[in-house]
């Protein structure tokens, strides 16, 4: 049982990016990213995301560094990888959950309850449908961050936070943490609960 990290080659946010994997539990990769002291948002289904600044506490963790040709064979191993093609399920299937678990009357395009993980960014404004909007809450006392494009966003990222807080009120006695990409609209994303 084993936490592999390859060398930060994809640029972003102004420095370069790794992943990092294990090759047996997802519990050990969390439990090693957060000793490492990576962010949880960092996660993303079957890996996590590491800055090139991260290197030494990774090292630190007990990460064994390796070519990334051999994490991709590694991962694959471990039986946790998520292929390129079934990620948008996945993503799916936590949202659902996320939706269920929580209560929501209307599943979101993409959610995540809690701090670990992330959900895709928010469509710029020509590719974005009306009323599209992205919002996290990273601790119960904090404001939300409402990232739209236009007044109907805004509004809904409103209305849905006011659910997600109620819901969350009365289910754990704080208000809502997570993340949520959504617009109103066919309801496509089908219904939860």
């Amino acid at each position: 049982m084993s936490v592999f990290a390859d060398t930060p080659r994809w640029p972003r946010h102004g420095t370069m990016w790794g992943h990092l994997i294990s090759d047996d539990s997802l519990e050990e990769l969390h439990e090693t990213a957060a000793r490492a002291g990576l962010h949880p948002r960092s996660f993303d289904l079957d890996h996590y995301d590491w800055p090139q600044e991260a290197r030494e506490r990774l090292a630190a963790a007990g990460v064994a560094f390796v070519g990334n040709r051999d994490l991709t064979r590694i991962l694959i191993a471990s039986g946790l990888r998520i292929p390129l093609a079934d990620r948008p399920a996945a993503r799916r299937a936590r949202t659902q959950a996320h939706a269920e678990e929580l209560g929501l009357s209307r599943v979101p395009q993409d959610l995540i309850t809690g701090l670990r993980g992330h959900v895709d960014p928010l469509p710029s404004r020509e590719d974005a449908p009306l009323g599209a909007y992205r919002l996290g809450r990273p601790n119960p006392c904090a404001l939300a961050d409402i990232e739209a494009h236009d007044e109907l966003g805004r509004l809904a990222a409103q209305e849905f936070l006011a659910e997600a807080d109620a819901l969350s009120q009365g289910r754990t006695g704080h208000s809502w943490v997570g993340q949520v990409l959504d617009w109103p609209g066919d309801g496509e994303g089908s219904h939860a609960g």
